[in-house]
């Protein structure tokens, strides 16, 4: 039984390699054409699998003039930003609208202002290297943190200090130690 079994294997490996031979003799001598894994320049990611596009296709515009806060935090306007028509009741200056969207590093100062709105405090100064430092400081509102600038664009994002007043998390109370 087990000739038999061993004699269809061989006859079927023989059978196998002449259909292969037959049909295209070339192919088997050139083991180099047989390609297993892809190239290197076919494992690339495609563009719509990345936020924004390929590196080579990032580039940031200029900082200019208007991209940066003044010493009070506030940012040249441009007609699409401009407030609405002054309440005649209301003793407070128009405020411009808040921009919908997050804040992102690389944005500008002004980016930043027009979607958090005038920090609470400002520094302004300048970096060993010459270029412009920032840092503004954002207690309350919808985006609370330090923002810190180089050069006109946003490099780092810290937590902000606690709100003045506000309350702290709840401490717990644990289990009382039995008395003995």
């Amino acid at each position: 039984m087990w000739d038999c079994l061993r004699c269809s294997m061989i006859f079927a490996a023989v059978a196998t390699v002449a259909a292969a031979a037959a049909c295209a003799p070339s192919q088997l001598t050139e083991v180099g054409s047989v390609k297993l894994l892809p190239r290197v320049e076919q494992l690339t990611k495609p563009d719509w699998l990345t936020y924004s596009g390929n590196k080579k296709d990032f580039s940031l515009r200029p900082v200019t003039a208007a991209d940066l806060v003044n010493a009070d935090g506030q940012c040249a306007m441009t007609t699409a930003e401009a407030p609405a028509a002054p309440d005649p009741a209301s003793d407070a200056a128009p405020q411009p609208a808040l921009l919908p969207g997050g804040i992102a590093l690389q944005m500008t100062e002004c980016d930043v202002v027009r979607r958090a709105g005038a920090p609470e405090q400002l520094q302004i100064g300048t970096e060993p290297d010459g270029d412009r430092s920032v840092m503004m400081t954002y207690t309350r509102g919808p985006r609370p943190g330090i923002y810190r600038f180089a050069a006109g664009r946003l490099a780092s994002i810290e937590r902000a200090p606690e709100a003045p007043g506000a309350k702290g998390p709840k401490a717990r109370r644990g289990k009382k130690a039995p008395r003995s």
